[in-house]
């Protein structure tokens, strides 16, 4: 399985905002029962808005299996807004903010 976090540039801290805004994303294959990362891929489509911005995502990521970060869309009022009893797509999965790297993939590793 492959994975894209959402990160800081510093790509130990999982990016805060919605996922598309993010400068970069970890990109992390599960091998012999552990996660490497194997790149850390730049967003050129960080300070794009709408448009064809979800079609130019899905081909920057369309490696990745998994999509993880601390929020898809931007909110109540976008018709994003993933709270209880309203989950995400299977691709995805939201995390908590604040998260570093290591603590999404220990989250990870629970769902397992």
């Amino acid at each position: 399985m492959r994975i894209a976090i959402a990160v800081l540039p510093n790509a130990t801290d999982t990016f805060p905002g919605p996922y598309g805004h993010a400068p970069f994303f970890a990109i992390y294959d599960r091998k012999d029962g552990a996660w490497q990362r194997i790149e850390l891929r730049d967003n050129p489509y960080k300070a794009l808005e709408g448009g064809g911005k979800p079609r130019l995502m899905k081909q920057l990521l369309a490696d990745c299996d998994l999509w993880v970060g601390a929020q898809f869309g931007h909110g109540p009022g976008h018709g994003h807004h993933h709270g209880p009893g309203h989950e995400p797509p299977a691709h995805r999965r939201e995390v908590p903010r604040g998260l570093s790297v290591r603590e999404v993939l220990a989250l990870l590793e629970q769902d397992a």
